[in-house]
């Protein structure tokens, strides 16, 4: 009985918190002054860097978030001067009044380790459980937007982790067909790319392959538990053809889902002006809220 009336009023604190309403401008401080928290974790004995934007100086309230997931990283060598990087999208969420979350996944950046497909689901978990106990995140409302791999990443922990509320996929695979190289070439082509840093790395290669296969999105779209999906992929897409997006798009379950084609999108839509302002109009919307 006492539980009982615990979570009755702590649902209602939470309610109390929660902001159903756009966030209005007055409350959304200048970039330069937007809270953002640095975070590092573990997964599997690996640290994760990342970091929490909110739309405040100091938040006091619960925010809808969106974890960022990155794609494979295309190539070692520095970002251009001209790409603002993930963070400039975070800002961009921030600045409609959710918290983002944006953060490397293993082998990548800041974080350590080497990369692994199915390590990247570990990761994303890790972030996931991170995200949901973090002061001024609303834990109902946490979205996910991955890119490229990072999508499929996504998609596949979202097949299993009911606290996703809603999932955006950009330029995501239906499968890993575009690896279908021998695998000593793959992890050659890695080491190059700087994401797989240890020379004896994979330890066991048959089962570092399995992985592509083991989180194939095509697999796992269907079983998404969340409440609103969305995927986007340019016609003009260069690595993915766009015949995965309309598989994606048949197999994903039917009432929640959407599919976006943008015409001579290539595959790097993150800097794809159009695709930000379909992002945003449509976290806006899943949130209920009018731009």
């Amino acid at each position: 009985m006492e539980s009982n009336l615990i979570w009755t009023l702590f649902k209602k604190l939470l309610d109390a918190l929660r902001i159903r309403e756009p966030v209005s401008r007055s409350e959304i401080a200048s970039p330069e002054k937007r809270s953002a928290k640095a975070f590092s974790l573990i997964s599997d004995g690996i640290t994760i860097r990342g970091r929490v934007l909110f739309p405040s100086e100091h938040p006091s309230r619960l925010y809808p978030t969106v974890i960022i997931c990155h794609g494979i990283p295309g190539s070692g060598t520095a970002r251009p001067k001209d790409d603002p990087g993930y963070e400039a999208l975070a800002r961009e969420l921030t600045s409609q009044g959710m918290a983002a979350v944006i953060f490397n996944f293993r082998g990548c950046g800041e974080s350590g380790g080497n990369f692994d497909m199915t390590g990247w689901t570990r990761d994303l978990d890790a972030v996931l459980d991170l995200v949901l106990n973090t002061p001024h995140v609303d834990p109902t409302r946490v979205m996910v937007l991955g890119f490229s791999g990072g999508g499929a990443a996504a998609i596949r922990v979202s097949a299993e982790n009911d606290k996703i509320f809603s999932l955006a996929v950009v330029g995501t695979p239906a499968d890993f067909s575009i690896f279908q190289k021998e695998p000593q070439q793959i992890v050659d082509d890695f080491k190059e790319r700087g994401i797989i840093r240890d020379a004896d790395f994979p330890k066991h290669l048959d089962r570092w392959i399995s992985g592509f296969v083991e989180i194939e999105p095509k697999r796992w779209i269907g079983h998404f538990r969340g409440k609103h999906i969305l995927i986007i992929h340019g016609d003009a897409d260069e690595l993915i053809p766009l015949d995965q997006a309309y598989e994606l798009k048949e197999r994903a379950p039917e009432g929640i889902s959407e599919l976006v084609i943008i015409p001579g999108g290539v595959h790097r839509l993150r800097l794809d002006p159009r695709c930000i302002e379909i992002l945003k109009s449509w976290f806006l919307k899943v949130l209920g809220w009018k731009p």
